[in-house]
């Protein structure tokens, strides 16, 4: 049985890391949680943590990187945590990156 793995930005605190159930709900995990290295948990804090220093609390339309190189970068290492976590977990996990909720909230 193949299991999920979904890689997402979130705001203050959060993970980035969820796993999906069954019934297709996704459950907030920690990296050691489901088996990932040291190394990858303080590569994806630091991932996390480059969100979270752009968030607006006021308002998170306008949480914003400080340009499209940086924002670009900041996706390209989710990328590469994505092909990370699959190195480590192997063909039982299926590891995926959803931006869908960030690039909404930047495109507001």
């Amino acid at each position: 049985m193949s299991r999920e793995l979904i890689i997402a930005p979130e705001w203050l605190g959060r993970s980035g890391l969820s796993t999906v159930d069954a019934k297709g709900k996704r459950r907030a995990a920690d990296a050691e949680d489901v088996g990932l290295s040291e190394a990858f948990a303080d590569r994806l804090e630091a991932w996390m943590d480059a969100f979270d220093a752009i968030y607006d609390e006021d308002d998170e339309a306008k949480s914003a990187f400080a340009g499209e190189v940086e924002r670009l970068a900041w996706e390209a290492e989710g990328g590469a945590l994505v092909h990370a976590a699959q190195a480590e977990l192997g063909s039982a996990w299926t590891v995926s990156l959803d931006l869908t909720a960030w690039r909404e909230k930047a495109r507001s």
